[in-house]
């Protein structure tokens, strides 16, 4: 039997979502039809400390903005960037004819820093270059279609300083390796795509061991073992994931739904995915434990799939916890 977590839960930035429209930052300019300048922020002008910072934002069907990600920016400038960007306001995008949000990426200027000016441009281009190609290569991975994946993906990977020392670029690299252990996976290639999850691996846990990105990779690694049968490997790498992920469930707090939301499903769908195993192996004390945590965290599961992920649960000793 196959088992397959859902690759929106192992990419964790467009979890429940299809692929955004993405709007080069040029063209997305034209659009922009209510700029609030930025606030100095005294510290960093007493500092006389200058620069760019880089933001991707989402721009809704009415032209509000939102934040998605920090790119790049002094620590001292990126807060008032941030609250400047959100009150932004652009003339609607249209897509297939109607409103629609999109994505893009644009820069808050402090001061005067004319010799980083065509570099930060540069990098606004490339993440917009970057993103396009890798959200592509997700779209051919959601129809199986490898070839096309790879394709996209050499095309991403070319956009990249090749540096191995260069740190700039965690979360495209990241996001790379990972996309292309799913290539590799889906090809059968287990030895390959092994690598890939390990390099990404490697990459994320010299930032932070309790990242979400490590949870989601070790979660990768732990379906790649399943595949090849080696249910010990799967079974340790999975439990690694869910108590990573049980991290920063609790961390979020139910001040932020939205990533309670991601966490939670990506520790029910692992738990059913261990339950199942544990079945397979016999072992009762291991289908009650892991049925226990898919129990903790089934409603943050679509309801169309719950019946399907505690099938392994049925009968099982058990007790249902209040959540």
């Amino acid at each position: 039997m196959r088992y397959v977590l859902p690759w929106l839960l192992l990419s964790l930035a467009a979890l429940g979502q299809s692929a955004p429209t993405r709007i080069a930052p040029d063209e997305a300019a034209k659009h922009l039809i209510k700029k609030s300048p930025a606030i100095y922020p005294s510290l960093a002008e007493t500092a006389r400390i200058q620069g760019n910072v880089i933001i991707e934002i989402s721009i809704d069907d009415s032209g509000s903005v939102s934040s998605r990600r920090l790119i790049s920016g002094h620590p001292l400038l990126v807060p008032a960037a941030l609250d400047a960007v959100s009150k932004w306001k652009y003339q609607p995008f249209e897509v297939n004819g109607r409103p629609a949000t999109v994505v893009t990426v644009t820069m808050v200027t402090f001061g005067n820093p004319s010799n980083h000016d065509a570099e930060d441009r540069a990098e606004m281009l490339l993440q917009h270059n970057f993103w396009s190609a890798v959200d592509s290569a997700g779209l051919a991975l959601g129809r199986n279609n490898f070839a096309d994946a790879e394709e996209q993906l050499n095309k991403a990977d070319a956009l990249l300083p090749q540096a191995s020392a260069d740190r700039r670029h965690v979360p495209e690299r990241w996001q790379w390796l990972m996309h292309m252990g799913r290539v590799r996976t889906g090809q059968q290639k287990y030895s390959d795509a092994e690598q890939y999850y390990q390099k990404a691996l490697a990459l994320r846990q010299k930032d932070n061991r309790d990242a979400p990105e490590v949870a989601a990779t070790l979660a990768s690694l732990g379906v790649l073992y399943t595949e090849e049968k080696q249910y010990v490997s799967a079974r340790d790498y999975s439990n690694r994931s869910i108590a990573i992920y049980r991290k920063n469930f609790n961390r979020a707090g139910s001040g932020n739904p939205g990533a309670q939301q991601v966490y939670g499903r990506a520790v029910a769908y692992q738990s059913s995915m261990l339950s199942k195993l544990a079945s397979q192996k016999n072992d009762p004390a291991e289908v009650s434990r892991y049925c226990r945590t898919f129990l903790e965290f089934q409603n943050f599961v679509a309801s169309e799939d719950r019946e399907s992920l505690a099938s392994a649960c049925q009968g099982a000793s058990t007790v249902t916890p209040n959540h």
